[in-house]
């Protein structure tokens, strides 16, 4: 029992942003009110992009690619042997260990939930799975594959040509059906797949009272409330997908490397599952909880990017302390460590266009607050110009990545303005790289003379 504590303590804090603001809060209180499905309900359905769509021939192919140590270099290492289903589909390391056997600089992340994400790796340089899961079969130091090579590989295998042949129908009676692109959509699809399994806390959203001890449902209203925990971890997900700079000391850049303005900075991760995740933080640099919480205490590095959503530690009791480690502990599903749970698949949506004859205007301004765009979809003519102003609290960016107009306008602090050029017609997605669930649609039509 003192190991479990310890381990779900150190859970408390993987994200980094757990437990700050809390300053002498007790841990016993009145009732707490259940917490709302519409925010913290799980999904039903499982999103599939539509360059990439789910079959049942695709996942299995992915699964058996997944679990197949032939994808790196000297056939001794898969994606399993760093994501461990029993390890919450992490490892268990401070930091991964590639198949050259060197230590990386980075710990392992978990993969449940992925197909809710929009940028991977700690840094977030890959914008789709379909990208992120090449990334570490090429690496030279994680599973060293030279890519090229990787198709006639695989297909010495009686069985995988037939295997790719009924996932990718497109590939008919082709000689050669394996490609680097189809393994990278068989492997995403199957990583799509992957969903933290229900917990006690699921089944108190639901509806069950008594799924939750008193001192969970306490650690929850902490958690939301004086905790200051939500900031980051908010959602069913307990991510915002965003990246954040906590303090912590190093030379890594994280997202820095890629958005000027963001050094230290690293993505928020799911706390499902997390009391089996140790040790914590992007480093592995935290492994039990007096580190995590002297870190808060006293050892954040003070720079002038730390994230705006940071609480501070100042100090907390043993009540609030149990009570908040309760409520963590309830976020370990049922089946984590065991197989995926059923699919279920996002029906799809029918909508019935509306066409606006009006003619769009040729400036446009849109405010940034409350983490989104407002409003999040615009039209525009051609050769004008977007005005974004940012309204709120927090730091955001403006990034679009189009052929047609590649823009990365850095880092705007509240109260700074950008203007964007639209030089041509088009629809174009803008998206926040601080806060990548901020999603623009800019629907740019030809000039009206």
């Amino acid at each position: 029992m003192r190991r479990a504590t310890l381990y779900a303590a150190l859970s408390l804090l993987a994200g980094g942003l757990l437990l700050g603001g809390i300053g002498g809060v007790a841990g016993n209180g009145g009732p707490v009110e259940r917490p709302d499905p519409a925010i913290w309900g799980r999904p039903a359905a499982i999103p599939f992009p539509a360059a990439n769509p789910y079959s049942p021939e695709k996942a299995a192919l992915g699964e058996r690619l997944f679990f197949d140590p032939r994808l790196s270099g000297g056939n001794q290492h898969s994606c399993a042997s760093c994501h461990r289903p029993d390890l919450a589909w992490s490892d268990g390391l401070h930091a991964a260990l590639g198949e050259p056997g060197i230590p990386l600089t980075r710990r392992t992340p978990g993969i449940q939930d992925m197909a809710w994400g929009h940028l991977f790796f700690w840094d977030g340089r890959a914008d789709s799975l379909d990208i992120q899961a090449l990334g570490p079969i090429s690496a030279p130091l994680e599973m060293n594959q030279d890519l090229a090579a990787l198709p006639a590989e695989l297909a010495l295998d009686p069985d995988y040509p037939d295997q790719f042949r009924a996932a990718f129908p497109g590939a008919g009676e082709s000689a050669e059906p394996i490609t680097v692109e189809r393994i990278a959509q068989a492997l995403a699809t199957f990583q799509r797949t992957i969903r933290s399994a229900e917990s006690p806390f699921d089944r108190w959203v639901a509806g069950d009272e008594d799924a939750l001890s008193p001192a969970a449902k306490r650690g929850f209203a902490l958690f939301k409330g004086k905790a200051g925990c939500a900031n980051c971890h908010m959602g069913w997900a307990f991510t915002d997908q965003a990246f954040h700079d906590i303090g912590l000391p190093g030379t890594d850049r994280g997202r820095g490397a890629l958005l000027s303005g963001l050094g230290h900075a690293f993505k928020t991760p799911s706390l499902r599952d997390v009391a089996l995740r140790a040790p914590y933080m992007h480093d592995g640099s935290l492994p039990d909880l007096a580190s995590v919480i002297d870190h808060y205490a006293h050892g954040i590095v003070e720079r002038p990017g730390l994230s705006d959503d940071l609480p501070r530690l100042d100090g907390f009791d043993d009540a609030a302390r149990a009570d908040l480690i309760a409520f963590l502990e309830s976020l370990t599903g049922d089946m984590a460590g065991g197989p995926v749970t059923p699919l279920l698949l996002a029906a799809p949506t029918t909508m019935t266009p509306v066409i606006d004859t009006a003619p769009p205007p040729l400036t446009v301004t849109i405010s940034q607050k409350d983490r989104a765009f407002q409003p999040g979809t615009v039209r525009i003519q051609a050769g004008g110009e977007l005005v974004i102003e940012n309204d709120d609290s927090r730091r955001h960016n403006v990034r679009i990545s189009d052929p047609d107009l590649d823009v990365n306008t850095g880092i705007q602090r509240p109260g700074e303005t950008v203007h964007i050029g639209i030089p041509s017609p088009g629809t174009y997605t803008a998206y926040c790289g601080v806060h990548p669930e901020m999603r623009l649609t800019i629907e740019a039509v030809a000039q009206i003379h």
